[in-house]
């Protein structure tokens, strides 16, 4: 009788009921959140040693081939405008200008400084978004030839606010730019209807074309001018703040671009872009720390007169937020007119 080969022996063992794919032992797998997990089957000679760790392979070693892809980097977040952004220079060292003492009188030395927002709603909200927020339609009903033609990459739910001025806030960290309309009211198609509206280019401190508006009075920007509350929760604000005046001048200073004022040029009414601080030797230990965060951003980057209000002065913009207290902002009104100086400024440019 012949003797079997080995390979026939093989051959025969896989044709006589071998170990199959289907007898490997199943993978222990948890159980339900806050249960035991199952027991797990005998692995047999197929489990893996003890240490053998989260990487190891069949036999206990490392697994080799192509490694897992990382996930991407998170996309870059532009800063609100460079360094030498007038938003975000420091002028707690700047000369005072010498009509300081008559700016401020006429702006009222007695009014408090109000905080322009609070924990209900109130104040001018904004809506942060991606580079894939799509872009919608903007028309312009007021002054198309000094607004930015859209589209915007405006959200159905962004909220216009409160005020008659119903500011429109985009801001795009990721594509590199902020959108802001004046007046704005969304249609039923999802575009949007403004007085007037501007795009600006967050790695850029240019300014809009001489004596172009914006969604501001002044031709400036609104958002860098908010107190937001993530920056007073962090205990610090790098960038000069926004303040409406009572009345203004018809003129208006640098980085201003345009005035609306009814004051005489030249008067001692604020012109547009006016930049005022809150002097150094003001005591600001009294006020709870995140005003103190406010008030010490008023000592290091002031605030530029933007808008005109028709009544008193020094209301400070800010955007609101649940997470404020609405006791403590009102402690603001602490702090008068008489508590500020005016920076030295250059040519007053008329309307």
């Amino acid at each position: 009788m012949r003797t079997l080969t080995p390979v026939l022996l093989i051959l025969l063992a896989g044709c006589s009921g071998g170990v199959s794919l289907t007898d490997a032992t199943a993978p222990t797998v948890p159980g339900p959140r806050g249960g035991p997990a199952p027991e797990p089957r005998d692995a047999g000679s197929d489990a893996l040693p003890p240490d053998a760790g989260p990487d190891a392979g069949p036999d206990g070693g490392p697994i080799t081939g192509d490694p897992q892809p990382s996930p991407p980097p998170p996309p870059e977040k532009v800063s609100i405008f460079p360094p030498d952004s007038p938003w975000n220079t420091r002028i707690d060292d700047a000369p005072v200008d010498p009509n300081s003492d008559a700016y401020i009188a006429e702006m009222g030395a007695d009014d408090p400084l109000t905080a322009a927002w609070d924990a209900d709603g109130n104040g001018i909200p904004y809506v942060e978004v991606g580079a894939d927020q799509p872009m919608v339609r903007v028309s312009y009903w007021g002054w198309p030839e000094e607004s930015d033609p859209g589209p915007f990459p405006i959200p159905w739910d962004a909220r216009p606010d409160p005020s008659l001025d119903r500011h429109v806030i985009v801001v795009d960290r990721e594509r590199g730019f902020l959108y802001e309309l004046f007046q704005g009211s969304r249609n039923s198609d999802g575009s949007w209807d403004a007085c007037n509206g501007a795009k600006w280019n967050l790695r850029s401190s240019a300014s809009r074309p001489l004596r172009w508006t914006s969604a501001d009075a002044a031709g400036l920007p609104v958002f860098p001018g908010l107190v937001r509350w993530d920056e007073v929760d962090s205990g610090y604000i790098g960038h000069a703040l926004r303040f409406v005046v009572g009345h203004s001048q018809k003129g208006f200073v640098s980085p201003a671009t345009h005035a609306a004022g009814s004051c005489s040029l030249g008067s001692d009414c604020p012109p547009m872009g006016l930049r005022v601080r809150l002097k150094e030797d003001v005591d600001i230990s009294g006020f709870s720390w995140r005003m103190q965060v406010i008030l010490r951003a008023l000592k290091q980057y002031g605030m530029f007169v933007a808008d005109n209000g028709g009544g008193t002065s020094f209301w400070l913009s800010g955007a609101p937020d649940s997470r404020f207290s609405n006791e403590e902002t009102r402690s603001l009104g602490a702090i008068k007119g008489r508590d500020f100086e005016v920076v030295k400024h250059g040519p007053i440019s008329p309307q």
